[in-house]
């Protein structure tokens, strides 16, 4: 037994995904699907600098994923689309044609990317030759390049879309159901209205025969409905030479219409045709005569006229007309049976809808980017570092799907209508925070006691580096000293220190906090202690308390990671922004 999943299925499952960020599913509790990109992991690599590859164990995707989260950003629908690699025009290249019959089309490259953001379709590319020329129209129907080939325009990526999901390996592509005013969005839509289901618009030669002639460019000197004089000169004298073969007007009066010969009068190089012209072609008309080409198939309308080179080949197949519903069709070529044999083409079907209707679909958009940025500043935070401040590292990218908020205390699923400015549904801290102030036991001992490098301890709680030693703070008001971690002496509960800075509220030196992720528990955090005090080594008189402990704004371990990545050590500036895109491929 054979199978295989359809192109079709894997745009489904990326079409599905995106629209359940943005459905109502009946429940009062749980409107749509909720996403948020994760930082994680402040520590270092075991073969620092060098990543971990990332393993999608229970272990890994879940547990250690929360335990090392930082914090985290809310992905809104406006920063999830549909992405398909990405392939940049570049000059003197071949680009693959559209085939309705290849198998491999979605692997090939049958589109293009300009540098002024448009996006086209390759209909022909006049015989596997280079493009050398870069297509810029944004007409709605196909159009051709002076090198040959021949284009249709698909849609512009806007200013906007490019920041947030273009990338060096794909680009967003999109469907539209509704103009938003912009240019973009108007052009699109026209290529959309104007596309025709199941038209032929490319005929392609794949035996070009032999022994076939033409009449090119001959001049009308006189016409009825239904008879066409020629010019003396290059037409035939012998009686029935072109029966069989189809006139064509190529310009002047009754331009672009196409009849098939059934009568030649060699003396008076008079033409009959099988019907009559809608418009009777005039003495500034200018008409050729070549081998009839015959579309047969399911659907109407198609009409095209071949061209003959100098050695009798046919060189190519022009459509005037693309018709409509065709699913199938075959092309016959035929001419009087004096000249020219053996000559066969294939049709070139438009996708369901046509060309343009659905990019979506048509280019293969089973791939979706999603992206987050985390800005200088990330939660509330009065000096502007955030959850995330300056010199914090990370090493981890996570998305979670559904995590459950912490709101006023309460857990809750968090929903669109959550609105809350001490816990925004938007940002999320998902470190351990210990508040901490400082303390005089001794007159006249000033604040701010403790400098760079001391190192500070206590019977129940202290800081400690990762080889065991007793460890120290490196700056109150900028980073720990990495790796370094925070145990509580008697219960044994301990996580790992990800930055210190000064209390984000007061921007008071007395008062500081400590970020832990790594904590031991399973969401449980009273291991450490209001009123713990840490004492400056060596000097019992300078210490200070832990007036304060706050948990994640998540409930630990809930939700769902379902993509993680794992990357080379990021330190944030003060003036970084983390512009994240995550692809992914369904």
């Amino acid at each position: 037994m054979s199978s295989y999943a359809s192109k079709e299925m894997n745009i489904m499952g990326a079409k599905a995904f995106i629209e359940s960020l943005n459905r109502s599913d009946g429940r009062a509790s749980k409107k749509s699907t909720i996403l948020y990109a994760v930082l994680g992991k402040s520590n270092n690599w075991p073969n620092e600098p060098v990543s971990d590859v990332a393993t999608e164990t229970i272990y890994d995707k879940h547990y250690k994923m929360w335990k090392e989260a930082i914090a985290a950003k809310k992905i809104s629908t406006s920063d999830v689309s549909h992405v398909i690699p990405r392939v940049d025009w570049q000059i003197n290249t071949i680009y693959p044609m559209y085939k309705h019959t290849n198998i491999n089309l979605y692997s090939s490259n049958f589109y293009v990317l300009t540098d002024q953001m448009n996006v086209y379709k390759c209909l022909y590319n006049n015989k596997g030759a280079q493009s050398t020329v870069k297509p810029t129209s944004f007409a709605t129907t196909p159009f051709t390049t002076s090198d040959g080939y021949t284009w249709k325009y698909m849609y512009t990526i806007s200013l906007g879309k490019a920041n947030k999901f273009l990338t060096a390996s794909h680009m967003p592509v999109q469907t539209l159901t509704a103009n938003d005013g912009s240019s973009e969005s108007t052009n699109q839509l026209a290529v959309q209205n104007a596309s025709v289901n199941g038209a032929i618009h490319v005929v392609e030669t794949n035996n070009i025969g032999s022994g076939y002639e033409m009449v090119d460019s001959t001049a009308v000197i006189g016409a009825t409905p239904n008879t066409i004089q020629l010019a003396s000169g290059n037409p035939s004298t012998v009686d029935n030479y072109y029966n069989g073969d189809s006139v064509y007007v190529q310009s002047g009066t009754g331009v672009g219409q196409l009849r098939r010969i059934i009568n030649y009068d060699g003396s008076s190089r008079t033409l009959t045709t099988n019907t009559n012209f809608t418009t009777t072609p005039f003495t500034d008309s200018v008409v050729i005569i070549s081998p009839t080409v015959n579309i047969v198939g399911d659907g109407n309308g198609a009409l095209a006229y071949s061209l003959v080179n100098t050695n009798g080949n046919i060189s190519n197949v022009n459509v005037i007309s693309v018709g409509s519903k065709y699913t199938r069709g075959k092309v016959y070529i035929t001419s009087n049976t004096t000249h020219g044999t053996g000559a066969t083409a294939n049709v070139i079907i438009s996708p369901i809808g046509g060309h343009g209707k659905d990019p979506i679909r048509e280019l293969g958009g089973n791939k979706v980017c999603l992206n987050a940025q985390f800005k200088g500043s990330l939660g509330t935070s009065a000096t502007g570092n955030g959850y995330v401040p300056a010199n914090t590292e990370f090493r981890t990218v996570g998305i979670l799907k559904d995590p459950i908020v912490k709101v006023n205390s309460n857990n809750a699923i968090i929903t669109e209508a959550i609105a809350n400015t001490s816990n925004s549904a938007d940002t999320l801290r998902l470190t351990t925070r210990l508040n901490i102030s400082y303390q005089q036991i001794i007159n006249n001992i000033p604040q701010n006691q403790f400098a760079v490098n001391d190192e500070i301890t206590n019977e129940r709680l202290r800081l400690r580096a990762e080889a065991g030693n007793i460890g120290y703070i490196t700056e109150l008001n900028g980073s720990a000293r990495r790796s370094a971690s925070v145990a509580q002496a008697s219960t044994g509960a301990n996580g790992t220190i990800v930055f210190i800075k000064e209390d984000e509220t007061t921007n008071d030196v007395s008062f500081f906090n400590i970020y832990l992720n790594n904590v031991d528990g399973y969401g449980n955090f009273v291991p450490f202690t209001k009123n713990d005090q840490l004492l400056k080594r060596g000097d019992s008189t300078i210490r200070a308390t832990v007036s304060a402990i706050s948990g994640p704004e998540a409930n630990t371990y809930s939700g769902e990671f379902i993509h993680v990545e794992n990357f080379q050590k990021v330190t944030r500036a003060v003036d970084q922004t983390e512009d994240i895109k995550v692809i992914l491929d369904f």
